[in-house]
């Protein structure tokens, strides 16, 4: 079993980051270890929240940690989903 905040803990570096309320698309993508568009596509898709401010592109943290938390779901109930989980 995982904890409750897994995700959050997972994506804070020794709790640097977690006053930051949102990430850009680049920043989002070092922290999960995939590609820029990647994450350009699970927005496209809808399964990935994000907003736009101006000319930024910006993912909340609260996304973040939802994606993570459904892979995780999806992987131990075998059952797939929108999100590949490793």
């Amino acid at each position: 079993m995982h904890e409750e905040h897994s995700a959050s803990t997972a994506l804070s570096t020794a709790g640097q980051d977690n006053d930051r309320l949102a990430y850009s698309v680049a920043e989002a993508a070092r922290r999960l270890d995939v590609s820029r568009m990647t994450l350009y596509r699970e927005i496209a898709a809808g399964r990935l929240a994000a907003i736009r401010i101006r000319d930024r592109l910006l993912i909340p943290r609260t996304a973040l940690e939802r994606l993570v938390e459904d892979a995780i779901e999806a992987a131990e109930s075998g059952s797939g989903g929108g999100s590949d989980a490793a």
